[in-house]
C-alpha cells in the first residue's frame, strides 16, 4: 500500500505517537530537575575555567573589567548548587518546590548569557584594541 508523503511526515517526526502520561513515575520530574541544575553548575564552572584561561593568555592585557564573567559564571554555578539543595530540602519536607526550581533555572540561566555577553565583548574590544590601524597607529 502507497503512503502519501504527508503520511510518511507525520510517521517520521511521532505524530500519531500517542503519550502516556500516566506511566510516567511521578520522580521523574523531579530527577530531571535535578539533572538539569547539575548540568548548568557544570556548565558554569565550565564557562569560568575557560575565561581564566583566556585571561592568562589572549585577554592578558585586558582591562579588569574582564573578570565579570567570571564572577557572573560563578555565580550562576552556586545558584544551580542552591538550587538543587533547595529542591531536595524542599522533596524531603514534602513542600511545593516547582516555582522556586523554576526561577532559580532561569536565574542561572540569565547569569550564564550574560557571562557569555561579557565575555565575548571582552575579546572582541581587547581584539579592536590591539588591532593596528590602516595608517600604522595603533588603535585605543
Amino acid at each position: 500500500m502507497k503512503r502519501t508523503v504527508r503520511q510518511q511526515l507525520r510517521e517520521s517526526i511521532g505524530a500519531d505517537f500517542e503519550e502516556r502520561h500516566a506511566d510516567v513515575s511521578a520522580d521523574l520530574p523531579y530527577e530531571l530537575q535535578s539533572k538539569m541544575f547539575d548540568q548548568l553548575a557544570a556548565v558554569s564552572v565550565a564557562g569560568a575555567a575557560l575565561t581564566v584561561t583566556l585571561i592568562g593568555s589572549l585577554l592578558r592585557d585586558a582591562p579588569p573589567v574582564v573578570w565579570l564573567p567570571v564572577i557572573l559564571f560563578g555565580t550562576a554555578a552556586l545558584l544551580a548548587v542552591s538550587g538543587n539543595i533547595k529542591l531536595i530540602d524542599g522533596l524531603f519536607a514534602n513542600r511545593p518546590t516547582f516555582v522556586r526550581s523554576k526561577i532559580y533555572t532561569t536565574l542561572a540561566v540569565m547569569l550564564i548569557g550574560m557571562a557569555i555577553g561579557a565575555l565575548s565583548m571582552s575579546v572582541y574590544y581587547d581584539g579592536k584594541r590591539d588591532r593596528p590601524a590602516a595608517d600604522g597607529t595603533a588603535i585605543v
